[in-house]
């Protein structure tokens, strides 16, 4: 993984800059100094994929409607879960690993089949201890570690 695309948006907004995604490009507001689009450019694929990972789970707090079958309070909990994955920045560090928007935030056809459910909708009130190209490890009330496993991608249709 690599924080370089981490660290470039940040010098961006150090810089008064907005960074959006436009299709496969991105869109710089104001216009940046040159040392600054090069350092972008040099990283825009890792920072298109932390982009869209934040913009799905934006999606998802925002307006996302809970599947058939999830209690009210349920989806309160799952959406807080994804909420804290993202402001905590586990979100842009599974992205940096390649969890794909899937894997992390999709929305299952009904709330109990969680094995279609993405695992940032699957923390809940729980901790994100760590993210790795492989898992996602949350800490359980009792102190205990649950790790979420990554589908192999020879099994990813």
């Amino acid at each position: 993984m690599t924080a370089l695309a981490l660290q470039a948006l940040a010098a961006a907004s150090a810089a008064g800059v907005t960074v959006t995604v436009d299709g496969d490009g991105l869109i710089l507001a104001p216009a940046p100094s040159p040392a600054l689009i090069e350092r972008l450019k040099a990283v825009k694929p890792d920072i298109l994929r932390i982009l869209a990972g934040r913009e799905a789970a934006r999606a998802i707090i925002e307006t996302a409607e809970p599947p058939p079958e999830c209690l009210p309070h349920h989806w309160v909990v799952a959406r807080r879960g994804l909420r804290r994955f993202v402001q905590e920045g586990w979100g842009d560090s599974a992205a940096l690993f390649a969890w794909t928007l899937e894997e992390l935030y999709r929305v299952p056809p009904v709330w109990g089949r969680i094995d279609l459910c993405g695992a940032a909708l699957l923390i809940g009130d729980r901790k994100v201890v760590a993210v790795t190209a492989a898992s996602i490890v949350i800490e359980t009330a009792s102190g205990s570690h649950l790790t979420f496993r990554r589908v192999g991608r020879e099994h990813v249709a």
